[in-house]
């Protein structure tokens, strides 16, 4: 549980690093950017981690970033991960950044998926994709 926190607590430090670069000519009134490359990267680390917590939170995060990079890392979790809610949140993610091959994957587990849940969700997200592409 200590190590958990502890690579929690790195990745959330390097996260913050690497999303404020200091830039401008007055120090005291410095700017912040962002760098999606850095913030993609370490998001990526985290869907790899063994810890649940944050696995789902980096897969969440990558979602909501819309990374086209996290495509085939969220379709493994989709396909892999043990706990439901870990593969909801993979469909979910997928279902957000709207790929095309991201968005077939959450409609096959839509049909063979093992938990009615899942398949239930998996199924309103991949409707709802098709929904946002005939009207937009």
């Amino acid at each position: 549980m200590k190590q958990s926190w502890t690579v929690l607590l790195g990745l959330t430090i390097s996260l913050v690093l690497a999303t404020a670069a200091f830039a401008g000519e007055n120090p005291d009134r410095a700017k912040f950017t962002f760098n999606k490359e850095l913030v993609e990267a370490n998001l990526l680390a985290g869907v790899e981690s063994t810890n649940f917590g944050l696995r789902t939170s980096a897969a969440m995060m990558l979602g909501d970033l819309k990374s086209d990079k996290a495509v085939f890392a969220l379709m493994k979790m989709l396909r892999e991960e043990d706990d439901e809610r870990g593969r909801i949140v993979a469909a979910l993610s997928l279902y957000k950044i709207g790929d095309s091959v991201g968005l077939y994957a959450v409609k096959q587990q839509a049909r063979f998926d093992k938990s009615a849940r899942v398949r239930k969700l998996c199924t309103l997200f991949y409707q709802e994709s098709l929904k946002n592409a005939t009207a937009g």
